[in-house]
């Protein structure tokens, strides 16, 4: 930043801050992750309560309807995903230079790292939605989309991809008051936009009163919707009720300088995060080729009903950045240490809690999402094969998340490679072509276990528990 000092807005009220460095570990963690939980499981009922609405469609002139569009949302998921990831990476480079600022006591640095953020996020993500626009069909086409099956993706993702420029902004809101160890106001970011979604998904897919029958547009138009609001409040929260951000004397120098303190972990986290979809997508890829549009179906609601068993993880891995940031910040690796051994444990027993629960009610979950018996018989063994693995995918993105805020992506990216491109993807193919759906799902188990033993043992025996100057 510049050497002058930059004239800014009062101060952040000091109660809006947690100082994270001290008091027991677990009970920052703990006390994060209760609002995180309720947030992330509001952001992905939104995928769920999608999957369940189009998968009781229903149109005496097309019978198939209902398989159509969650096949169609199979292929539009991991592309939609691969934004989001993008936005989660940036907002990972946002925590991680802001936390590191308060935790090294600069707190207008912080602030003027806030600002910068917001305006790389729109920027960034403008130009990669316009990427993604272009690649579309090219990419449907690959997966082995057709029909009407392409139709209805190409229409769900030519509204839902401008969204991703608004979230940018909702997403980095969201970062820079995690990064001062709040956990409500940016939760309740989170939730709003979610609500909004699941309040006008019947609305917009069924046509219920006013509105038209959209059916899987539907879905799409009540996600930007949510996507606007969130986007708006976030705003509001950081630039005028808690005065955690500044354009003040900003330049394009000083944006340059920040963007690259931000962009040092928010690339190479975007990229990590990004590698996700994209192997879901080649996942996609080879199910559609080699199976049948049934498998397509049957795998897109095992997607989504994975994300009940992993919704506590990803809001453990929300809470970390900033305990493991503001502690590494200031010097105590002893502390950023304790901090990924106590995520590990929540990972385990929660890992080991769902599995059993999935496992007893896996015919009724099932049952939730679609009324069609075959597509229901292919769903089955996953709830008996992959959620006793998840603790080994949780170690990935947690040790991930932790490292990145202590400006040390490019662990996590080897990471992300190792689980998503190379073990991911390989273990499914060869499960595939072994057993079939079932198959690939004991292709993702073996993933999960093998990943997530590399990741949590080498984070903690060797990566550094420093951070890196902001």
């Amino acid at each position: 930043m510049t050497s002058e000092p930059v004239a800014a807005a009062p101060q952040a009220p000091v109660k809006a801050r947690k100082d994270l460095t001290q008091g027991p570990v677990w009970r920052h963690v703990f006390r994060m992750l209760g609002p995180f939980s309720v947030a992330v499981i509001a952001l992905i009922s939104t995928g769920i309560v999608d999957t369940i609405y189009l998968g009781r469609l229903s149109d005496p002139d097309r019978p198939e309807l209902a398989i159509w569009a969650l096949a169609a949302l199979g292929f539009a998921f991991p592309l939609t995903f691969l934004g989001n990831s993008a936005n989660i990476g940036l907002g990972a480079g946002t925590m991680s230079a802001v936390s590191r600022a308060i935790g090294q006591g600069d707190m207008e640095r912080a602030r003027r790292h806030g600002a910068a953020a917001i305006l790389m996020g729109l920027t960034v993500m403008a130009g990669l939605v316009s990427l993604m626009l272009i690649a579309m069909p090219f990419v449907l086409v690959y997966m082995g989309a057709g029909g009407e099956i392409k139709t209805m993706a190409r229409s769900y993702m030519l509204i839902s991809f401008p969204g991703l420029v608004i979230v940018s902004v909702a997403m980095m809101s969201n970062n820079i008051l995690r990064a001062g160890g709040e956990a409500a106001l940016p939760s309740s970011i989170m939730i709003l936009g979610a609500l909004i979604n699941i309040i006008l998904d019947p609305f917009f897919i069924f046509g219920l009163g006013p509105f038209p029958r959209l059916e899987v547009q539907g879905a799409a138009m009540a996600t930007l919707t949510g996507n606007i609001i969130a986007a708006l409040f976030g705003l509001y929260i950081v630039l005028i009720h808690r005065r955690a951000i500044t354009f003040a004397g900003m330049t394009v120098l000083s944006i340059r300088r920040a963007w690259g303190v931000i962009g040092r972990v928010g690339v190479p986290a975007a990229g990590t995060n990004i590698i996700v979809p994209l192997s879901a997508a080649v996942a996609v890829a080879i199910i559609a080729r080699t199976l049948s549009t049934i498998d397509v179906a049957a795998f897109t609601v095992v997607s989504r009903a994975e994300l009940i068993s992993v919704g506590l993880l990803y809001a453990l891995s929300a809470c970390i950045g900033a305990i493991t940031g503001q502690n590494g910040g200031a010097g105590l690796t002893d502390r950023v240490r304790t901090t990924f051994k106590v995520c590990y444990w929540i990972c385990f027993f929660w890992s080991t809690f769902m599995a059993i629960l999935l496992a007893l009610f896996a015919p009724q979950i099932a049952s939730i999402f679609t009324n069609d018996g075959d597509v229901i018989a292919r769903i089955i063994p996953y709830f008996y094969i992959v959620p006793i693995t998840i603790f080994g995918y949780g170690f990935v993105f947690v040790s991930a998340a932790g490292l990145n805020a202590l400006g040390r992506p490019l662990y996590g990216l080897v990471y992300t490679v190792i689980r998503s491109l190379i073990l991911y993807i390989g273990l499914i193919y060869l499960g595939v072509q072994w057993g079939g759906l079932t198959g690939a799902f004991i292709g993702i188990a073996a993933a999960n276990m093998l990943s997530g033993s590399l990741a949590g043992g080498w984070t903690l025996t060797r990566a550094p528990m420093t951070a890196k100057e902001s």
